[in-house]
């Protein structure tokens, strides 16, 4: 398996190298040279340019590397919940990290799971001492793995919410994402930041998106409600119930 960073004109600012060492980063051949300057201690992969767009590049980056763990590369921390009190919960130890994902890629390999990531729940206080890994949950979309052999790809009309399509695939087709509790990855404000999916992300896209889910996997894809502890700060913002 290969740990892949996708990334979009970012050739300076590759965050994700702080938390993993052997990784590849995959870019359009028109940045290439860019990237090999300022990330000269890594593999660079190029991808033609007339790939277009994060999930076109998902599509290409299964076709070339077969089994990989995806990280975007504005993904800044990874978090350990499970913890005693006082604890800290940031890991900052690239091997400690890169050892977490190989294991649940082999434990997705055993259990014939073709989609699996880590718990989109960053707060300890949640964590569930029972529950260290699911079945029931979605990948979060700043990094998760896919195995190579399956049948499952990306829809390039999404242009977001490529996460929840890829979660409700894998459900529909296999009803099993191998979810592991213990740890979260941490990934900068995607509203807020260039470059990447930055360039074409707005509300009116992330409502087709949301319409088209809807289209796709009915009932299961409903908005997320805003609670008194937990307001919303996305608009258009969905949440998936699986029904088994």
């Amino acid at each position: 398996m290969k740990i892949v960073i996708p990334s979009h004109k970012r050739h300076d600012n590759v965050i994700t190298t702080k938390l993993v060492k052997n990784a590849i980063i995959c870019v359009a051949e028109s940045q290439v040279d860019l990237y090999k300057e300022h990330n000269p201690d890594y593999e660079i992969v190029a991808h033609p340019d007339s790939v277009i767009g994060l999930i076109p590049k998902r599509n290409w980056m299964k076709n070339h590397f077969g089994d990989m763990f995806m990280i975007d590369d504005d993904v800044f921390m990874f978090h350990k919940l499970y913890m005693n009190m006082g604890e800290p919960s940031v890991v900052k130890s690239s091997a400690f990290i890169e050892n977490q994902i190989y294991a649940l890629y082999e434990t997705a390999k055993l259990m014939e799971v073709p989609l699996f990531g880590f718990t989109k729940n960053p707060r300890p206080e949640q964590y569930n001492v029972f529950k260290p890994y699911r079945l029931d949950q979605t990948i979060t979309g700043c990094a998760y793995g896919v195995m190579g052999n399956s049948d499952i790809k990306w829809d390039e009309d999404f242009k977001l919410k490529e996460d929840f399509y890829i979660s409700c695939l894998a459900k529909y087709k296999y009803r099993k994402i191998l979810v592991d509790t213990r740890f979260n990855f941490g990934q900068k404000d995607t509203f807020v930041s260039s470059g990447g999916l930055a360039e074409i992300r707005n509300h009116d896209q992330e409502r087709r998106d949301m319409l088209r889910m809807r289209k796709n996997f009915g009932e299961c894809v409903t908005l997320k409600q805003d609670r008194s502890f937990a307001k919303s700060k996305v608009k258009n913002n969905i949440t998936v119930k699986f029904g088994f």
